[in-house]
């Protein structure tokens, strides 16, 4: 699990279907350096070739998750499927910036199983300080 905020993983009782890992990374601070990328590491360690799909705060970028990648992936065998729709550089933090100024830290991605076919950023955060990020994902025939 992550070390200070909680993740969650669900798994299918009868095998079919998608692992769906719910993450929240700690904040990259000073202090927390270690244990933030010790919750990158777990995170991508969700996703080995198989049917998974990782969603939530990871409080990183695409550029911070590149040497978590494992053949084409962003994390670990998963790959960000806004990056790959063409908002991958709306930022989700803070939601008081305008989405350009913003840092895109919160992510839905899946492995080879999954194709992302869209995605759109909610510009109404309702009082959070994160955008939500919704995205369209397809059974691939790479799975």
């Amino acid at each position: 699990n992550t070390g200070s905020v909680p993740s969650v993983v669900l798994m299918p009782v009868d095998g079919e279907g998608p692992t769906i890992v719910a993450v929240h990374a700690v904040a990259p601070r000073v202090e927390e350096m270690g244990q933030w990328s010790s919750d990158l590491q777990w995170i991508a360690d969700q996703c080995p070739a198989g049917n998974v799909i990782l969603a939530g705060d990871f409080n990183a970028t695409i550029d911070h998750m590149t040497p978590l990648g494992v053949d084409g992936g962003d994390m670990g065998y998963c790959r960000d499927a806004a990056a790959r729709t063409g908002n991958g550089l709306s930022g989700t933090w803070p939601s008081s910036l305008p989405p350009l100024l913003s840092a895109p830290i919160d992510h839905v991605m899946a492995s080879a199983d999954w194709t992302p076919t869209g995605s759109a950023l909610i510009d109404d955060a309702g009082g959070s300080d994160h955008r939500g990020i919704v995205v369209q994902l397809e059974p691939s025939s790479a799975g």
